[in-house]
């Protein structure tokens, strides 16, 4: 597992990381993309930078380990990354983890509704199953009931669980993907890495959401940036959140004590 400082700045993009953004505009014209941006609900449009990342990674990531999904929510980004899947005919495992539990709750949203109580954690999971039923019918994730602390002690454990649709799930092993769209605290932020970044190995891929430079979580994208400027990962591209690629050494080389500094 590396260790990352408390290094401030942004990274330099290069123009080849420009152009390879460019490169994957064409996602935003697909049409079952745009319909599925229309009918489920969640926070990407189908002009999101976001869905080139996740097309990159379906063409790229390496075939040998999952897919994880932190963060799910109604089942937008879980359904377009299984959707994607299929499209580039890629077979790795798929899982996803939330507690449908909300940060940003502890007052009622405009004064009117309480997001905190459990009639809405319950509506949330059971729209999510809703979707993701429908709509990844031909190759459902294992969506887990867990906080992603949770979540990554039983895949360190390689647990076997039932997920939420009542289906035994083993999880544990190399991690292909990781889409990382928890708790935005520093603490959580960086628990998830801490936790992810060990099972991935090189070429594996990391999209910190809601990273962008100047953006609403500075400590998301201070961790972000530091990733991205240590030896062991590279910068793919901005989406303008941080996308990165673990390098051809396994986490195993790099020492825990190793300062973050700019990759060469």
């Amino acid at each position: 597992m590396i260790r990352v400082g408390f290094t401030r700045g942004r990274v330099r993009v290069s123009p080849a990381a420009r152009r390879l953004f460019e490169q994957y505009r064409d996602v935003h014209a697909d049409a079952y993309v745009q319909w599925l941006c229309t009918v489920v609900g969640g926070w990407l449009s189908p002009t999101d930078g976001n869905l080139r990342a996740f097309d990159y990674a379906m063409r790229h990531m390496p075939s040998e380990g999952s897919i994880v999904e932190i963060g799910a929510f109604l089942g937008l980004s879980t359904n377009l990354l299984t959707y994607l899947a299929v499209k580039h005919h890629r077979d790795n495992p798929f899982f996803t983890c939330d507690p449908w539990t909300f940060e940003g709750t502890e007052r009622p949203i405009g004064n009117v509704f309480d997001a905190s109580r459990p009639a809405y954690r319950h509506y949330a999971r059971e729209v999510f199953k809703l979707n993701t039923a429908l709509f990844s019918e031909p190759r459902m994730p294992s969506a887990i009931d867990a906080t992603s602390e949770r979540f990554f002690e039983l895949w360190r454990n390689r647990a076997t669980v039932t997920d939420v649709f009542g289906r035994p799930a083993t999880l544990g092993g190399p991690i292909s993907f990781a889409y990382l769209d928890g708790a935005h605290e520093a603490e959580a932020a960086r628990r998830d890495f801490a936790a992810v970044d060990p099972h991935v190995g090189p070429g594996g891929l990391i999209l910190f959401d809601d990273s962008a430079d100047n953006g609403t979580f500075p400590e998301v994208t201070r961790l972000a940036a530091e990733v991205a400027r240590h030896p062991a990962y590279e910068l793919v591209f901005n989406t303008p959140n941080y996308f990165v690629r673990k390098r051809g050494q396994t986490a195993a080389s790099v020492s825990m004590h190793q300062p973050a500094g700019r990759a060469p």
